[in-house]
């Protein structure tokens, strides 16, 4: 395996090989993990300058949302063929464009519906395959989108531009992947399978409720940065059901220990550090497989963009608040759907018999 290969495996895998190797392939192995990190790290760094060079700061969030999607498309399609999938990677990109309008003035309830519309729309036609991940990351990338509104003929236009640059860098990574991949499946064919009685779309739904229900409460709320509490309810409602609490546990307390480190950086290093600490934690992110130590690491990003709007300790304060929120949003959906499993089974036991 060359070194180049080595570095195509994700940190998990590698660190797995480091353990288990002898002396000069753990070197190897170890330079593959470091390398990769970098170059990651520096591939995101201009990916995103372009955006916001191009289009403005605001949109930066387009080119995060999308460098996500651009390194998920490397590995993984749709499931269907190539034409379809780039007619659907089109109308996700128009959904985000569009919804970046007009949601923040929409009433609650309304609010709720389109959200919850959007995101089931979305997951239908990405997640063909929950377990490959697709779900995560453009659910992930819409809420970021579409949280950070636009308003005004300049900011449509350069929200316009920045979301179908984004799609022209997609689509060509997509056609270069994948283009003789699945070709004898379209997409009405995951249309005229679609059944609720199906594993895949009880997760797609219970996904997508759950980042609506916890988007809408924060709207209905009224509070800055709601977008983390949708992050945090997708991150328990991803498709290992059997560790929500778990995992609603290790966020709450990597969150908690993010936001502290963060808050307690900026109060005793030179603030011309802070622009230090996104890239350093974007490369520790790298290295490590570990859901806890990336719910860490992911604090130092985020609030990197929101102390300067809301204040150092208000932004810790309210980063660990809206994930405690959105962690009660997720939990309750995921137990929501429990209890309906339970009795839809008891239900098919009692038919039987």
């Amino acid at each position: 395996m060359t070194l180049y290969q080595k570095m195509q495996l994700s940190p998990a895998v590698l660190r797995q090989h480091i353990r288990e190797s002898f002396a000069q392939e753990k070197k190897q192995y170890v330079t593959a993990l470091v390398l990769r990190s970098v170059l990651l790290l520096l591939f995101a760094i201009a990916y995103i300058s372009i955006f916001t060079s191009l289009f403005g700061q605001k949109n930066s969030y387009v080119g995060v949302g999308s460098l996500c999607m651009l390194l998920s498309i490397r590995f993984v399609n749709y499931g269907y063929h190539i034409i379809d999938s780039l007619v659907a990677l089109f109308f996700i990109s128009s959904l985000y464009l569009i919804n970046s309008f007009f949601l923040a003035g929409l009433p609650v309830i309304l609010y709720f519906v389109v959200q919850l519309a959007s995101l089931s729309f979305i997951l239908l036609m990405t997640t063909t395959h929950p377990e490959y991940g697709n779900g995560g990351v453009y659910a992930f990338s819409y809420i970021l989108i579409t949280s950070n509104t636009v308003s005004g003929q300049h900011e449509i236009l350069q929200r316009t531009g920045a979301v179908y640059l984004s799609f022209l860098f997609c689509g060509l990574v997509f056609l270069q992947k994948h283009s003789q991949a699945n070709r004898t499946i379209r997409f009405h064919h995951i249309c005229k399978g679609y059944s609720l009685h199906q594993t895949t779309y009880q997760w797609q739904l219970r996904l997508a409720l759950g980042i609506a229900f916890a988007l809408s409460i924060g709207k209905y709320l009224g509070i800055p940065r709601s977008m983390w509490m949708g992050f945090a309810s997708m991150s328990l409602l991803l498709p290992q059901t059997h560790q929500v609490l778990s995992r609603g546990f290790s966020r709450m307390m990597g969150v908690t220990i993010g936001s502290v480190i963060f808050v307690l950086c900026l109060h005793l290093f030179p603030i011309e550090w802070v622009f230090l600490l996104g890239p350093l934690a974007g490369f520790c992110l790298g290295l490590t497989p570990h859901y806890g130590w990336a719910s860490i690491l992911n604090c130092f990003g985020a609030l990197s963009a929101a102390y300067v709007l809301l204040g150092i300790l208000p932004a810790g304060v309210i980063r660990i608040q809206n994930n405690f929120l959105g962690i009660l949003c997720g939990l309750g959906i995921a137990l929501l759907f429990q209890l309906l499993q339970r009795k839809s089974t008891k239900r098919v036991g009692e038919s039987q018999c």
